[in-house]
């Protein structure tokens, strides 16, 4: 029996009309499948706006063309439409939907929000086309029990026999669909999502290896182990399948369209995967996948020539389909193609060129490791979660982002998501909307990130928006109030880095951190208490207990590393990395021992993979040691160093460390150092926005007013250097560019289509008129905090 489902009370709120799908009566909404077709006229050839949202996944057709898909996440009382704007003739048409309903949370959406679609249609005219729907429950989907991940949706096993032909197209005969009636609720919350249009397009993909196939069990209880024992090769046996491997050339979110030939029955399989294991595709997840992982999608052929395609877009770089249950000589794969789904598909509005080709390679991977990591959301990678993690956007992923394109919405989007999905003692989530945990360093970035944000592009109502949001998350700390800044809790996951003291508590049973002050933690939190005095101020509230607050963690800091310093030679060894880099960049460390602080993190860093290959590994989320670096906390130490004098030193370490992942064939940025996690993670593509500011030497402010820059320049060793910054929401962008005259001067040049404001080294604010040209006078001096020559274990120098 079909049932219509009623939507929850939760959704009381909802605005306009929401169309329920219909309940599969094997198991309700639980990675249940339904097919939509919705009928509606114009009167004359217009422009329509279609505005969308619902739950979990579904994809959008009007007259059997593709025309959007979704939703994009939104807090549980919260949906969001999206809106894309079609040409359409006069006459009768039809819009198709297909909703899976995944009954689970996912970094996505929380199970919480019930299955619906939410769909209407206006015409130029400003008239709602009203729309008369039918609809399936589509019996064709099995529900295997498997998700694609642990934080992510069920796995999609078609059987192709009993889905309906071109179900899409407006002529199908709706004969056995049944009428859909429309369930009205009461007015309030939705919203439109400020996005742009998501966009689809069609990527190169290269098939790398093929062959005829033997598959080695006779069941179907475990599908990546039935894949991954097929043997690709075997003299001894039978064949009973073919296969084809492809690389996309770099991980990216897309899904497949795979045009195949095979006998009814058989069963059609494509694996995805970020990289290749034992030269094979492999569908299980290497890390964050639980116990479940079942990276692939499944088809049972309806015999002949079929076009195939899944519903949920997959992270991946390979593919590897296999077609089994045949004679091979009754198979053929035509063709695989591939559909890139991305936020920022078009190049970049910002770029950088230097005459080192290797910085302008490292520059460029971060850009696109961006763009495979970005959707409706800045998420940490494409592949494993997909999720929405606050210290990754507001990370590197914020500067990146603000170096190579103009619309920043997804990014601010987060920033407000955020604030929506507050906890009930006002902290500020690590990851929302659909799972949520809750770490303090991150919800303390938060109200530095919104500042420095605004910073970035002057979005002042922003600020006035979310201050007592900010007030609220900070207050949250304060029965873990230190007199240094704050202690850390056992309840809490205590993450600033990976390999940090307390990173690993998560993943080990009874492992606990042990509370007290953490320097790290705190010095983080000195950041946020003088960000929020700055936001208060330039809003015209009372900043006077946030800069005293601050003023007085400070100054405890001094006194503190000053007596650390005079108690013990390693003082800085004692204080640790991760700390010393936070204080040198807080203005906390004495004068008299910066020097020390910087050779300390410099000689750390020397001492760690991939600069000593004999150095120990961060080889999963457990391990936790004092000789470790990673991409994600670079985004904090190189700035620092380069601050200090640091240059060469900072620009061998992004040729070695981001070369390393290079050598290894890789196209985007690794999650850490090392191969054995994520190979897609936006959060470690520091590189790109710290070539782009210092070594072109603009530094946006526009807390001073409107199209102001700081001009700070640091070449390094470098003879030249050009690119563009791209201003945001605009088409307008900044064009720098320099060279050496000389051993002592740079003669530099800016240009823009409108006036630009530079904060120059001595205070003064100047108005280019859009365009400058100047001398430079590099500093004589050696770098500050020489070492002694070391020999180096990578193969970039």
């Amino acid at each position: 029996m079909l049932i219509i489902g009623r939507v929850s009370t939760l959704f009381e709120p909802l605005k306009k009309i929401i169309y329920d799908p219909f309940l599969v009566e094997s198991g309700g909404t639980s990675d249940a499948h339904a097919l939509f077709r919705g009928h509606f006229r114009l009167d004359e050839k217009t422009t329509v706006v279609i505005r969308h949202t619902g739950a979990s996944v579904y994809r959008l057709w009007v007259d059997g063309e593709i025309l959007d898909e979704g939703p994009a996440r939104f807090d549980l009382l919260r949906p969001e439409l999206l809106t894309i704007s079609i040409d359409l003739p006069a006459g009768g048409h039809v819009i198709a939907a297909h909703v899976h309903a995944h009954g689970e949370t996912t970094r996505l959406l929380s199970r919480e929000v019930p299955p619906f679609l939410h769909v209407s249609i206006q015409s130029g005219a400003g008239e709602t086309s009203r729309i008369k729907w039918v609809g399936l429950a589509t019996a064709a989907y099995y529900k295997t029990g498997r998700r694609l991940g642990c934080v992510l949706g069920p796995v999609e096993w078609c059987d192709t026999r009993f889905l309906p032909v071109n179900w899409t197209a407006p002529d199908f005969d709706e004969n056995g669909w049944s009428d859909v009636m429309p369930v009205a609720l009461a007015p309030n919350t939705v919203a439109l999502a400020d996005l742009s249009v998501i966009a689809i397009r069609p990527r190169p993909i290269t098939k790398v290896d093929s062959g005829e196939l033997v598959n080695m069990s006779p069941v179907m209880h475990d599908p990546p182990m039935n894949f991954i024992t097929r043997e690709l090769s075997s003299a001894e046996l039978p064949a009973d399948g073919i296969w084809s491997r492809y690389d996309l050339s770099r991980v990216q979110l897309g899904r497949p369209r795979l045009t195949i030939q095979a006998p009814a029955g058989a069963l059609v399989q494509c694996a995805y995967a970020e990289c290749l294991t034992h030269g094979r595709v492999s569908p299980y997840l290497k890390s964050g996948s639980g116990d479940n992982s079942c990276m692939m999608d499944a088809w049972v052929a309806s015999g002949g020539r079929q076009c195939l395609e899944p519903l949920q877009p997959k992270g991946a770089r390979y593919l590897e389909v296999h077609i089994v249950g045949a004679d091979p000589s009754e198979l053929k794969i035509e063709s695989v193609e591939w559909n890139e789904r991305s936020y920022y598909l078009d190049e970049p509005e910002g770029s950088f060129t230097c005459d080192d080709e290797l910085l302008n390679r490292i520059w460029r991977v971060g850009v696109d490791t961006l763009r495979s990591c970005a959707e409706d959301a800045v998420t940490d990678n494409p592949h494993r979660e997909r999720g929405q993690w606050l210290g990754d956007a507001v990370g590197a992923g914020m500067d990146i982002l603000a170096v190579s394109y103009a619309d920043w919405r997804p990014l601010e989007r987060g920033l407000l998501q955020a604030a929506q999905c507050v906890r009930e003692d006002g902290q500020i989530p690590a990851v929302f909307p659909g799972t949520r945990e809750y770490l303090p360093s991150f919800a303390i970035q938060w109200v530095s990130a919104v500042p420095h944000y605004y910073r970035l592009g002057g979005d002042k109502e922003l600020l006035r928006n979310l201050y007592q949001i900010a007030v609220r998350n900070l207050e949250s700390f304060n029965e873990a109030r230190d007199p240094l800044g704050l202690r850390t809790n056992p309840k809490h996951w205590n993450f600033i880095d990976w390999g940090y003291r307390g990173s690993a508590t998560v993943f080990c049973d009874g492992k606990a951190d042990t509370p007290g002050f953490d320097p790290a933690l705190s010095l983080i939190y000195l950041k946020a208490l003088r960000s929020l005095a700055d936001w208060a101020r330039w809003i015209g509230e009372d900043s006077s207990q946030w800069a005293r607050d601050a003023e007085g963690i400070a100054v405890r800091f001094g006194e503190h590393l000053k007596e650390l310093a005079a108690q013990n030679a390693s003082c800085w060894e004692v204080f640790g990395y991760h700390a010393t880099a936070l204080a040198l960049g807080q203005g906390v460390v004495p004068a008299s021992e910066i020097e020390a602080a910087v050779a300390f993190l410099k000689q750390h860093i020397l001492s760690c993979f991939p600069n000593d290959n004999a150095a120990p590994r961060l080889s999963g989320p457990t391990v936790e040691s004092d000789r470790l670096i990673t991409p994600f906390f670079f985004h904090h130490v190189l700035p620092v160093l380069i601050e200090h004098g640091e240059m060469p030193f900072v620009l061998d370490q992004l040729r070695v460390c981001w070369g390393w992942s290079l050598d290894l064939g890789m196209t985007t940025w690794p999650e850490v150092f090392d191969p054995r996690w994520s190979h897609c993670h936006q959060w470690s593509g520091c590189p790109t926005w710290i070539l782009s500011r210092y070594v072109l030497g603009l530094h946006a402010r526009f807390d001073l007013g409107g199209d102001c820059f700081e001009l700070k320049l640091h070449p390094g060793e470098l003879t030249s250097a050009s690119g563009f910054f791209p201003l945001r929401a605009s088409t307008d962008r900044v064009e720098v560019s320099w060279k050496r005259v000389g051993a002592k001067k740079i003669a530099y040049s800016l240009r823009a289509p409108r006036p630009i404001r530079l904060l120059m080294p001595d205070g003064r604010i100047i108005d280019t008129g859009g365009e400058w040209r100047c001398d430079l006078t590099l500093p004589t001096s050696a770098p500050a905090h020489p070492l002694p020559a070391t020999s180096n274990s990578s193969s970039h120098s």
